[in-house]
């Protein structure tokens, strides 16, 4: 639908070139009554920057979408970051270790790791991890990068380069419609063509290959995270609150200490087999976080 509306601009605008005006001003002047509409009676306190653009950026649930979830023991997990931590002196967290393991689990392989430009898809040469942060009582989002996160050592999650957030710029004014079109082009012009823009958060390719995000500090346990359509993406990974769970251990339940770790997987990258290879790989890392670092031995 959005591929037509585009198509219809752009018309609109070529008529206006070389024939006359009649087209672009009709369609000019039903945006103008529509976006007025729309603005009559908008409350601001409910209609923040953020919630503008929740509602820019998603239509209704038809997007084609694997889900997949790991209840991660993180008995190993915590042993390997207090070893880490006492290593190198940094604070470093189960979403830093996450993010690890996803940069090593996208490695090498250029079915998943990609983008669809033009109704293409085109493999990536190298895995960049994003985080995406929740401040402000969750009004808000801030954006860290990892790039090159396949090759980088631990301690180098700790620190990644911002990139932005929506409190930036305040978008609480701007019409819906206009947004939405205002976010599809930007993302679509730095996520896939991979270009400079503009815009708080939106670099080249601000995103990478998977964002990681933690809601357990929200107080979630499960959840799945959507993935934002403008950040075109094939992975969202959300690492819920610590639990402590029954778990069946060599036939015996045991009360263990345990994190959900969740998959969003957008089906048009990669199919379910595919996407439960790279999933079994990821997963086997946070089991076992010090496979990753013999892997950067070899």
């Amino acid at each position: 639908m959005k591929t037509f509306i585009g198509i219809g601009l752009v018309t609109a605008i070529i008529y206006w070139i070389f024939i006359d005006g009649t087209y672009l001003k009709i369609y000019l002047l039903l945006l103008l009554i529509y976006t007025i509409f729309t603005q009559i009676g908008t409350l601001t306190r409910y209609n923040n920057s953020r919630k503008k653009c929740n509602i820019a950026t998603w239509n209704g649930p038809n997007d084609p979408q694997i889900l997949m979830v790991h209840e991660w023991d993180v008995e190993r997990a915590k042993e390997y970051l207090e070893s880490r931590r006492e290593e190198t002196g940094l604070a470093l967290t189960l979403t830093h270790l996450v993010a690890y393991c996803a940069g090593r689990a996208l490695k090498n392989d250029p079915e998943v790791n990609g983008r669809i430009c033009f109704g293409n898809f085109y493999p990536k040469d190298k895995v960049d991890i994003s985080f995406m942060n929740p401040c402000e009582s969750g009004r808000d989002l801030e954006i860290y990068k990892v790039e090159e996160a396949d090759q980088k050592p631990f301690p180098a999650f700790f620190a990644p380069s911002k990139g932005g957030s929506f409190k930036d710029v305040n978008l609480s004014f701007v019409p819906t419609s206009l947004l939405q079109l205002v976010l599809e082009v930007a993302g679509y012009l730095s996520c896939v063509l991979n270009l400079p823009v503009g815009l708080p958060g939106l670099g080249r390719d601000p995103f990478g290959s998977c964002i990681v995000t933690n809601a357990g500090s929200m107080g979630y346990g499960h959840i799945f995270s959507p993935i934002p359509s403008f950040a075109h993406v094939p992975v969202m990974i959300t690492v819920g609150a610590e639990e402590k769970k029954p778990l069946v251990i060599n036939d015996e339940i045991k009360v263990k200490e345990v994190v959900n770790v969740t998959m969003t997987v957008d089906h048009r990258f990669v199919n379910e087999i595919k996407a439960a290879s790279v999933y079994k790989k990821f997963t086997s890392y946070l089991n076992d976080p010090s496979e990753c670092d013999r892997e950067d031995v070899k």
